[in-house]
């Protein structure tokens, strides 16, 4: 009913603001993940697992997260214990990539929805603040219950469906730098990507009702 009720520009800014909120919780999730990681490295006992004092371990995942980002060029500076096959390196590579994908997404996206919002804001239209929730509640609802099911499932599937070779298989044996990514740890990650697409739902409701009313009172 909702989506009848949306013009062509709203149903475009849905799908648009839908992935857009998606993306911005990925990027807050994963170059802010070091805070929460630097908290539970002995928690997770990884200076035993990794044989390395947690100091470094810190470091290592903090120079994995900074090449991740879209701004960095150089190589990664990983310690020559933890990595030691080219087909890790490769795997980490192809992470950048897809990180890179979403962030210049992130971006052209912005670019776009600032004045189609803008201009649908104008005409006194918000129903993709009704709809934009929905649809994120209905991915939301799938990958979160995929996840609380199975999350060892919903996490190979993810690799399967993202990476196109099995690279991402990696064998602490050869290169203990999976070690240092406890499952429980990308769990925590997950909740933490969840929960922000849902406090945006939240957000995005709240700010419907806000100006349902404001258009009203300002009618009157």
């Amino acid at each position: 009913m909702f989506f009848q009720l949306s013009t062509k520009k709203e149903k475009l800014i849905t799908l648009l603001l839908a992935f857009w909120i998606i993306a911005l919780a990925i990027i807050l999730t994963t170059f802010l993940s070091p805070i929460l990681y630097n908290q539970q490295v002995n928690s997770f006992h990884l200076p035993e697992l990794v044989n390395m004092p947690s100091t470094q371990i810190k470091e290592n995942y903090t120079n994995i997260i900074h090449y991740l980002s879209l701004l960095t060029h150089t190589s990664m500076q990983v310690s020559s214990k933890l990595i030691t096959s080219e087909a890790t390196r490769i795997h980490f590579a192809d992470v950048k990539k897809v990180l890179g994908v979403i962030q210049i997404y992130f971006l052209l996206s912005t670019l776009l929805l600032i004045p189609l919002i803008h201009t649908t804001l104008k005409e006194k239209r918000h129903m993709f603040l009704k709809t934009t929730p929905i649809v994120l509640i209905v991915i939301i609802g799938i990958v979160g219950s995929f996840m609380a099911i199975n999350f060892d499932g919903a996490f190979t599937l993810m690799h399967q469906l993202i990476f196109r070779n099995n690279y991402w298989l990696i064998d602490p044996r050869i290169d203990p730098i999976i070690s240092i990514f406890p499952e429980t740890f990308f769990l925590e990650l997950g909740i933490i990507l969840l929960g922000l697409i849902a406090l945006m739902i939240v957000l995005m409701i709240v700010l419907d009702k806000y100006l349902k009313k404001y258009y009203l009172e300002k009618e009157k």
